[in-house]
């Protein structure tokens, strides 16, 4: 599973996670920046990679360390999750929302480099749908609000 759209986002994914290990405070504006950058371009990217099955229904036990990040004043920030929906405003946690996201990509990540590929496209395409899509999602919200504070 090489198309060149799992190339790109295996880039992405790839950059999005070595900028996240470089750095633990988010709290100046041109890392929180950066970030925002990272992670608009890697759910894009994300959009594109193809609907696959997994060949084997396997569980591979992937355990890595999490990095510590900090946003210190940026934090918590309010949000509503379906627009369509939901009124009443609940509380985001962006320590939480790029942690899940750097976990849900680095898993795919030792799976695409342990020859896994088919597998990691799998994990990344149903992780967008069912958890670290509403994660990115919401953290560039916030971020872009961050920005244009």
């Amino acid at each position: 599973m090489r198309s060149k759209e799992v190339r790109a986002f295996v880039t992405t994914a790839t950059t999005y996670c070595d900028f996240i290990d470089s750095h633990i405070s988010f709290e100046e504006k041109e890392n929180l920046s950066k970030l925002l950058k990272s992670l608009s371009q890697l759910y894009a990217k994300a959009l594109e990679l193809p609907e696959v099955e997994p060949k084997e229904e396997h569980s591979i036990d992937l355990k890595f360390p999490l990095p510590k990040v900090e946003f210190k004043s940026y934090n918590v920030y309010l949000e509503i999750f379906n627009p369509y929906c939901d009124t009443t405003p609940v509380k985001g946690c962006l320590e939480d929302d790029i942690t899940d996201i750097y976990s849900e990509i680095k898993k795919g990540l030792i799976l695409y480099e342990h020859g896994h590929e088919l597998e990691a496209v799998w994990h990344w395409k149903f992780g967008l749908k069912m958890h670290w899509g509403e994660h990115a999602t919401s953290a560039i919200r916030a971020l872009q609000s961050i920005k244009s504070c």
